[in-house]
């Protein structure tokens, strides 16, 4: 079986990380991902990197793709991209606005070859207003979209949350927008121009945060506003356990469930009010609760209760979790060159039509340069030519594909 994106082409000049989770995304739903690398390759090839000089960054977001090295400095490289449009669906790139322009394969000069492309382009603030040719990464959009300032403590230096997390949210944005052109495109054949900021994917991120703030009415007290119930607790072995619901008339249950049935009938947590007003004393009696029990057991009891939980997780947890591995969101594999991997899977399900991580990201830069350009019509005493000149690069070029 193939993905649901079997047959589609992209045509990929993203680096680092928000454009590459975009891209990666749509080449584990099946797409045909020719990632364009610079000499050199990616610069994300020298991220994450482990002692063994493994890049756990480039593997997770340029699995499934196939890689291409392109000089863009030298004019025959550009012709080599020309050609190679007119056999995509989708061109999508994260350089700073202007510079695929600058090259001559910016989207005006590039629907000329091909009517109905879709050209995707990953920006720092969007295209319009006073900032929409300034770059940026992940960083600078956590501090300019709110995130950084909300997750800031009262006198503490603003430090937002964990790296990459605007990337990969700004990245899954990028996919969900080139997806919609797709099936834009397919029903009525028109191609278009697409634009996903980081700067707009953080705001959008926290929809109802920004909705709340920005409205002039003034905000209910806690237990007022809603009745949901969100906790973190310790348990005897050190672990910790999340539980809670957003229905206050599933509190009594929850009581149970930890063996403090007296809570359901006190007066000052019996109702969302009475535990907004009270907040702080009743997590003491939970918390001195929940410490006298290990986590495992207090999981199984709320999920008796059928009450949402989880144990708080770090990684290597949820690498050995059965539930992540039957639903193939642990994806390990044998490498040629690193032995044992382990990345995360594919998130969405296809009862007919699975996603999957067909094969492992290019080991060097261009090693499928050849079969890309043979694919695309080049003749091999064309890539011979390019090879020459350097304007292709990688070492695929050297000899015709089935000699490799």
């Amino acid at each position: 079986m193939t993905g649901p994106l079997d047959g589609i082409r992209v045509l990929d000049f993203t680096r680092f990380q928000q454009g590459t989770f975009g891209t990666v995304q749509l080449a584990d739903l099946g797409a045909d991902v020719w990632k364009i690398e610079q000499p050199g390759g990616d610069p994300g090839r020298g991220l994450g990197r482990h002692l063994s000089g493994y890049s756990s960054y480039f593997e997770s977001l340029n699995r499934n793709k196939r890689s291409i090295s392109l000089d863009l400095r030298k004019p025959e490289g550009i012709q080599v991209v020309r050609r190679l449009v007119s056999h995509v669906d989708v061109v999508v790139e994260n350089f700073r606005p202007g510079a695929m322009e600058k090259l001559g394969i910016g989207y005006e000069e590039l629907r000329q070859i091909h009517p109905s492309l879709i050209f995707a382009a990953s920006s720092m603030y969007g295209p319009k207003g006073p900032r929409g040719n300034d770059p940026g990464y992940d960083n600078i959009a956590q501090a300019n979209g709110g995130i950084m300032a909300f997750t800031t403590l009262d006198g503490e230096t603003p430090h937002g949350i964990q790296p990459g997390i605007a990337d990969q949210t700004g990245g899954s944005m990028l996919a969900y927008a080139m997806l919609a052109a797709l099936v834009h495109k397919l029903r009525t054949g028109e191609g278009q121009r697409v634009d996903v900021s980081l700067y707009g994917s953080q705001i959008a991120l926290q929809g109802i945060q920004v909705a709340r703030s920005w409205n002039e009415h003034e905000f209910a007290p806690p237990g007022k506003s809603s009745g949901v119930f969100n906790h973190r607790a310790l348990c005897i072995d050190s672990r910790w356990i999340a539980f809670g619901f957003l229905e206050a008339r599933h509190f009594p249950r929850l009581a149970a469930a930890l063996g403090l049935e007296e809570l359901a009938d006190d007066p000052r947590y019996a109702s969302p009010e009475g535990r907004g007003e009270n907040i702080g004393a009743l997590v003491e009696r939970i918390d001195a609760q929940v410490i006298q029990r290990p986590s495992d057991e207090w999981i199984e009891t709320l999920r008796a209760a059928d009450i949402p939980c989880s144990v708080v997780h770090n990684y290597e947890m949820i690498r050995k979790d059965p539930q992540a591995i039957a639903n193939g969101y642990v994806n390990e594999f044998e490498h040629p060159k690193w032995g044992k991997i382990a990345t995360h899977g594919p998130v969405a399900q296809f009862s007919e039509s699975p996603a999957e991580v067909r094969f492992m990201a290019p080991i060097a830069p261009g090693d499928h340069s050849r079969e890309i350009l043979e694919e695309a019509g080049f003749a091999d005493d064309e890539i011979a030519t390019l090879a020459e000149v350097r304007a292709v690069l990688g070492d695929s070029v050297a000899q015709p594909t089935e000699m490799n």
